[in-house]
């Protein structure tokens, strides 16, 4: 299943499959981690806003419009809102 598209994952994650959820997970988990953790500077935060924008994926697929974006720019968006969020609250 590791050569399906983002968007095909996407689709999949929509119709709940976990494991479409868990390969869309391992191929963004560390690069948006160090995204989080280069704006806030903190290793407990960058962990927060990664699993709040999986948690919001996986709650709430269909908040990630992706007919105008593709899901890389939406996940990169979500975890640098995330982490600005959690730094301001901190």
């Amino acid at each position: 299943m590791s050569f399906l598209s983002d968007h095909e994952l996407f689709e999949r994650i929509i119709q709940r499959d976990t494991s479409a959820f868990e390969l869309l997970y391992d191929r963004y988990e560390r690069v948006l981690y160090l995204t989080a953790l280069r704006l806030t500077n903190r290793a407990e935060l960058a962990e927060a806003a990664l699993l709040e924008v999986f948690t919001d994926l996986w709650r709430a697929p269909q908040t990630f419009d992706i007919q105008t974006t593709s899901l890389r720019l939406r996940l990169f968006a979500r975890a640098e809102t995330a982490a600005r969020q959690l730094l301001q609250s901190a």
